[in-house]
């Protein structure tokens, strides 16, 4: 029987269990008018969607943090910082709803898109050829609300 708190506690969590319990039903050929296969579908994406929705913030975030950290220009750093704040805190409400949709993300593919993103919208910028090729942070530094890299 599935836990139905799971939908309060978890949502993620409990879309990927209701999309295999109705890929079950359709396996055991459970007799029934429903569509399983594409309610289990449709059931999965909207827990990928919530999934999508942290990885575009924590992208953001991640772009934002190699800008404060290694842009020498000090006229965008606070819109930069105002906007990762804000964004923390979108992602900390989410991941509330859906803790572990964090366990899902796979932070060294975000970095390498967040990396791509600022070497593309800074290009020409001597400062971008210094970026580290791998992620320097760990989900929880990139998630910390009261963290902000300082200019190198």
């Amino acid at each position: 029987m599935p836990d139905a708190r799971l939908y309060e506690t978890d949502y993620y969590a409990w879309t990927q269990e209701q999309a295999a319990q109705l890929r079950r039903m359709r396996e055991e050929r459970v007799n029934s008018p429903l569509d399983l296969e594409h309610l289990a579908e449709e059931i999965e994406d909207l827990g990928n969607d919530t999934l999508d929705k942290i990885e575009g913030l924590v992208v953001q975030i991640l772009a934002h943090l190699l800008k404060l950290e290694h842009c020498p220009d000090p006229e965008p750093r606070n819109h930069w910082t105002a906007e990762v704040v804000e964004w923390r805190a979108t992602v900390a409400r989410r991941a509330q709803r859906s803790p572990t949709a964090l366990k899902r993300l796979d932070l060294g593919q975000l970095y390498a898109t967040a990396r791509r993103i600022v070497a593309v919208r800074h290009c020409g910028a001597d400062w971008t050829t210094a970026l580290p090729e791998s992620c320097p942070y760990t989900l929880e530094r990139v998630l910390d609300p009261d963290w902000i890299p300082g200019a190198a």
